[in-house]
């Protein structure tokens, strides 16, 4: 049986949701291993960012894209 995700093993990785923030951060580790790491406010802005960086990317696949808490949830303040 394999391990659940969690962030060591998922190229991206949103960090926790917090209600008083502008913006949740999110790293993605590109395909040659270089690491971005970028503020977004909503879920269109994450999905242009995946999308430039990491290509492919199934963003409802927890074995590549690990929330912290809260999936989906976006302050947008």
């Amino acid at each position: 049986m394999s391990s659940p995700p969690n962030a060591a093993t998922a190229p991206v990785n949103i960090s926790p949701y917090d209600a008083e923030a502008r913006f949740r951060q999110v790293r993605i580790v590109r395909h040659d291993n270089a690491v971005i790491t970028e503020p977004c406010g909503i879920q269109a802005q994450f999905e242009v960012l995946v999308e430039q960086h990491r290509p492919g990317t199934d963003l409802h696949d927890p074995a590549q894209v690990y929330w912290v808490d809260r999936p989906g949830e976006w302050t947008g303040i």
